[in-house]
């Protein structure tokens, strides 16, 4: 699949020569990548826009009345995980195996929301911490992304940039804030 990724005006353009998803041109921030990346455990960028071009929000699981929807367990965990207050919990996965580690059943659930696959048992204890670009897959699929052109994109260095500081604002908007007076 050929695509060209350029990024203007603070937003990357993805121009695809095949529909993907029934869409031909996807346009995101630096912070979807970094938000889609922290909150559904992902191992690199590829998977991050992969994820942003095959997912579907389940838009039956938006509570009206609460504002809560398929993201705000994997908001809450992730939060919790970052102020050490994570609670202990045990969940049985879909091939039997017990999780214990809140912070991946919340991003299954998000995953599952999204309708994207669920993180691979051997990948859990990499996509605890998924930040940087690793050889781990975390079960997307990336082969909808053109390897090449978002090699070329990242290799700009005011996108790397961008990437770089949405990832660290993202993780410092959940991080708990010292009380001044």
């Amino acid at each position: 699949m050929r695509q060209t990724m350029t990024m203007s005006d603070g937003n990357i353009i993805v121009n695809c020569d095949e529909p993907v998803n029934g869409y031909q041109q996807f346009v995101f921030s630096p912070g979807t990548i970094a938000s889609w990346t922290a909150l559904l455990g992902l191992g690199s960028t590829a998977e991050a826009v992969a994820a942003i071009m095959q997912g579907v929000e389940d838009t039956t699981r938006y509570d009206p009345s609460t504002g809560r929807g398929v993201w705000t367990e994997a908001y809450e965990a992730l939060e919790a995980a970052l102020n050490d207050s994570a609670a202990d919990m045990s969940m049985l996965a879909d091939d039997g195996t017990v999780q214990n580690n809140p912070l991946t059943v919340a991003r299954n659930d998000t995953r599952k929301g999204m309708h994207l696959p669920t993180i691979p048992q051997q990948a859990q204890s990499v996509s605890t911490y998924a930040l940087e670009d690793s050889d781990a897959g975390t079960g997307i699929d990336t082969s909808c992304v053109d390897a090449q052109a978002l090699s070329d994109l990242l290799s700009d260095k005011t996108v790397a940039n961008a990437i770089d500081n949405a990832e660290e604002s993202f993780y410092a908007s959940l991080m708990p804030q010292p009380i001044t007076r």
